[in-house]
């Protein structure tokens, strides 16, 4: 019974969040942010309701499996509708103020990653990935947590740090971050974009609107026989590596989630596949589901002091890629509404670029905002997987 129920939240409550999105806190703090929110009360209830004497407790093998099963799955989906094609349209100073971003992430979470996390518990692979999240967003930071194998306890501790995290830098980028940043860069609009184009926010969408169809529906399938070929490669990789008892999702897990990133980027430049109505919301409500999950089976008795850490650690991370973006952005003569956007794109992803250009007023700015957020999607993973593997030597 309580098995049915976990199941029925698992699926219903991310539903509730997708189909009332423009909710106050919800927009503040992305629909990402409020499935961990919901999961995380949902934890926290149980676990007062253990302290009263109430014997109750989440299945943590039902919580992993709607987590994996729904991560591989949206990964792809949200991939589809990303328009990597357009990022030819960009102009230079687009493409090298989001480079500049990337090389600032690498280089303030390599360096606090020697000086500070390689103590902490699973420090290389929490590092890692910060890297997937701030040239990326969530799907990669998660994605990377899971191909390295990291429990899922810290995994949802680590998105609640960054959830806190967020919230907090998020405010100075709406209310401080210009006039901060323009005590350094230029204030000078430039040209954005080679030539004129229009590209959707994969993640603006009206639920009420939607529709299945055939052509959804083929998406979602080719999604899943994504994971599925992905799965099999990893089962693969096991039976080479002579079947060893237990250790098969060892293999599995890594080679399903690069595999369905590798198959959703080559999966965008196919115009069916990328115009098909609907795949963002599909792929969207996977990774809510995936979300809510995670934060829903944390276990409030094992959290420890490494929470702080978590937290000092992203901050740092946050706030010093900001700022070493912004240095770096002054000797390329970048302007500062070019740098706070492609900032933003890259640390919190393109959902967040249309509130932070709108701040700024500088609609301009807003498409190629969209553009570099969704290859930061594309990237993300990759740059930090080959971190990751470097900073575990």
């Amino acid at each position: 019974m309580i098995i049915a129920f976990q199941i029925l939240l698992i699926f219903f409550i991310p539903y509730v969040i997708i189909r009332f999105k423009d909710f106050k806190l919800t927009k503040m703090l992305g629909t990402i942010g409020m499935a961990y929110l919901s999961g995380l009360f949902v934890a926290l209830l149980i676990y007062l309701l253990n302290l009263a004497g109430v014997n109750i407790a989440i299945n943590k093998d039902v919580g992993e499996i709607s987590s994996f099963g729904a991560i591989a799955i949206g990964i792809p989906l949200l991939l589809f509708s990303s328009n990597l094609k357009q990022a030819k349209k960009l102009s230079k100073m687009v493409l090298i103020a989001f480079s500049i971003l990337i090389v600032s992430v690498v280089l303030v979470t390599t360096i606090v990653f020697y000086v500070f996390a390689k103590d902490i518990p699973n420090g290389a692979y929490l590092s890692a990935g910060a890297i997937g999240l701030y040239t990326g967003g969530t799907p990669n930071f998660n994605a990377i947590f899971n191909i390295f194998g990291v429990d899922s306890q810290t995994i949802a501790l680590a998105n609640l740090s960054d959830i806190i995290i967020g919230a907090l830098f998020y405010v100075f980028l709406l209310t401080l971050a210009k006039p901060f940043v323009k005590l350094f860069l230029k204030d000078k609009k430039s040209l954005y974009l080679s030539e004129e184009t229009f590209i959707e926010n994969s993640e603006d969408f009206n639920v009420k609107d939607f529709k299945t169809n055939k052509p959804l529906l083929k998406t979602v399938l080719l999604a899943f026989l994504m994971a599925v070929v992905g799965a099999g490669v990893g089962i693969l990789v096991w039976i080479i590596q002579g079947m060893r008892e237990g250790r098969m999702f060892d293999a599995l897990i890594p080679s399903l989630l690069i595999s369905v990133t590798v198959f959703g980027i080559i999966g965008s430049f196919n115009k069916k596949v990328r115009e098909t109505k609907g795949n963002n919301i599909v792929g969207h409500y996977l990774i809510l589901v995936f979300s809510f999950a995670l934060a829903s089976s944390i276990n409030f008795k094992e959290i420890t002091g490494d929470f702080s850490k978590l937290i000092l650690l992203y901050g740092i991370i946050t706030v010093g890629s900001f700022v070493v973006a912004m240095m770096i952005s002054r000797f390329f003569k970048i302007d500062a509404d070019c740098m706070i956007v492609c900032a933003t794109a890259g640390i919190y992803g393109p959902a967040f670029v249309p509130a932070i250009t709108k701040q700024l007023k500088n609609d301009s700015l807003t498409a190629p905002g969209l553009i570099v957020g969704s290859i930061g999607y594309a990237i993300g993973t990759f740059i930090g997987l080959l971190l990751g593997l470097l900073y575990a030597l």
